[in-house]
């Protein structure tokens, strides 16, 4: 069954098992949705199969923090994507003489005044929550750094949550909106990366899944299109499959069965390059992978790098008061970005 958007196959997953025919499989994104089913019983756990074969040499901390509750495993790894990329038309910043940003501070802000000044678009902005999301994650990290990003998701740490580097993350993620154009609100990811595609547009943040879309219009990297891995730092966003709990043992033998295929690296290797997103092994052939997918790869093999996403550590709930926050400070022109982090130090803080 496909499903449109991420909360919707854990929403089926429930209904079916509910109605007494649990899918063999489901697939789910980075979050704590699956907590509630383990906690009632409802996923098998994989312990056998990971240990079988070795998952903890092969995968960083984050992917299998993610994987596990309570010390077991119920999710498999299937695609590791990196939210936080800045990709830019190549052609469109020569053709107004911008320079390819290094940060997402003052000098991206640069090139999209170059961009603008030219009558182009600079920003190719998602008005949808999910894309407002990976934007503020960008700006976030790029403004605090990996060792501030783990404060304050994984401690929650007030002074880091207050602090002038979260304000500074909201600043730049509202001025955006000035560099888009006025079709923004509600408009999904694919055509608005279109725009960067026909050359409407300069810049666009968005995940890797990007790389499939390039290659599907044929673009090619270095020569159309490029990427800056904004912060230098990779957040993990993965799609994971959850195995319900089945009474056939032919079909929990079968669930065992894909657990295992689904993570060898021949089959990751393949996958990925299709995709756009990178194997959650650290062992994987890489070389004829996209130079951005490479990039991401080298930010996840290196600890002080790779960081796991904000929805690991907040409850579902909370992940969508963040969201809502980040759309009201987008389309509220007096509200300051003091005013939204305070409401964001409120969400964070109490969940």
């Amino acid at each position: 069954m496909a499903i449109a958007g991420s909360t919707g196959p854990v929403k089926t997953t429930i209904n079916r098992i509910l109605a007494g025919d649990p899918p063999s499989a489901a697939q789910f994104s980075t979050s704590q949705d699956h907590f509630d089913l383990v906690d009632k019983g409802m996923l098998a756990n994989i312990d056998d199969v990971s240990e079988a074969n070795h998952w903890r040499d092969v995968m960083p901390q984050p992917i299998l923090d993610a994987m596990a509750r309570d010390g077991r495993t119920y999710l498999v790894p299937v695609a590791v994507h990196t939210p936080n990329f800045l990709w830019y038309n190549k052609k469109v910043l020569a053709e107004v003489g911008a320079t390819v940003p290094k940060t997402m501070g003052d000098d991206f802000f640069a090139a999209m005044d170059k961009v603008k000044a030219a009558g182009k678009i600079p920003f190719a902005l998602s008005g949808t929550t999910s894309q407002l999301r990976f934007l503020f994650d960008a700006f976030l990290i790029d403004a605090i750094g990996t060792e501030q990003w783990n404060a304050l998701w994984q401690k929650k740490d007030e002074s880091v949550i207050r602090g002038d580097g979260v304000k500074t993350a909201l600043e730049r993620f509202k001025r955006v909106r000035d560099y888009a154009d006025a079709g923004y609100s509600g408009r999904t990811w694919n055509p608005t990366l279109d725009l960067l595609i026909s050359g409407q547009a300069a810049f666009d943040v968005l995940g890797d899944w990007a790389i499939g879309t390039f290659n599907a219009a044929g673009l090619k990297l270095d020569t159309d299109y490029g990427c800056v891995l904004a912060g230098n730092a990779m957040i993990i966003h993965a799609d994971y499959f959850a195995f319900p709990k089945q009474t056939d043992p032919k079909r929990t033998a079968g669930q065992k069965l894909l657990a295992k295929v689904l993570v060898e690296p021949d089959t990751q290797q393949k996958f990925s390059m299709i995709k756009g997103s990178i194997p959650p092994r650290k062992d994987v052939d890489i070389s004829p992978f996209n130079g951005c997918a490479k990039a991401s790869y080298a930010a996840f093999n290196d600890p002080k790098r790779v960081v796991g996403n904000d929805r690991t550590f907040l409850t579902p709930p909370a992940v969508g008061d963040v969201m809502d926050m980040l759309i009201e400070f987008m389309d509220t022109p007096e509200m300051t970005a003091s005013q939204a982090q305070e409401r964001f130090a409120d969400i964070v803080l109490n969940d």
